[in-house]
């Protein structure tokens, strides 16, 4: 069943990337990145700096309001809720821009084999996936961290399968 609030999210004219991440969830979702002492740690997508506030004193925490500018190879990992409406840019960039790896909050829907593969492909595998969820955000959220040289935790099948009958 549809409730209200998930019809207005998925039948929007217009992107609305500002879902704010409540900052008691950000905090526990920071635990779950293997960051060490000294690492650089940008919060990519800042407008709402939760994910940055969470970081703690022992990382050099970056924010940024144009992800898209810092060059590649410049932190050690990204740690954020991004924008919905450029994941497939926004995943290609992390792929270039964190050395060690990067944890985004998403959408259930939108973890697709295509965006796995396409970290895979850059040495970045799925090593975690925590599902939560946000009052009035539509559907399951999943943090998804993916780490440089590690293997995926999941498998996907890029085939499109029909049904007998079909």
């Amino acid at each position: 069943m549809q409730t209200k609030v998930s019809s207005e999210i998925r039948y929007r004219k217009y992107a609305n990337d500002e879902f704010y991440t409540p900052s008691e969830l950000a905090v526990s979702l920071v635990g779950m990145v293997p960051v060490v002492d000294g690492d650089v740690v940008m919060d990519n997508a800042a407008t709402n700096p939760v994910f940055y506030d969470a970081l703690g004193t022992t990382v050099t925490r970056k924010r940024t309001g144009d992800f898209f500018s810092v060059p590649p190879g410049s932190v050690d990992w990204g740690v954020t809720n991004p924008p919905y409406s450029k994941l497939n840019d926004w995943f290609a960039h992390s792929t270039k821009t964190c050395r060690k790896g990067f944890a985004y909050l998403l959408g259930f829907n939108n973890i697709t084999p295509r965006r796995i593969e396409l970290c895979e492909k850059e040495g970045f595998g799925l090593s975690t996936v925590h599902l939560c969820k946000v009052f009035k955000w539509f559907g399951m959220s999943a943090f998804c961290v993916f780490e440089k040289g590690k293997p995926s935790v999941i498998r996907y099948d890029r085939t499109v399968w029909h049904s007998a009958g079909e």
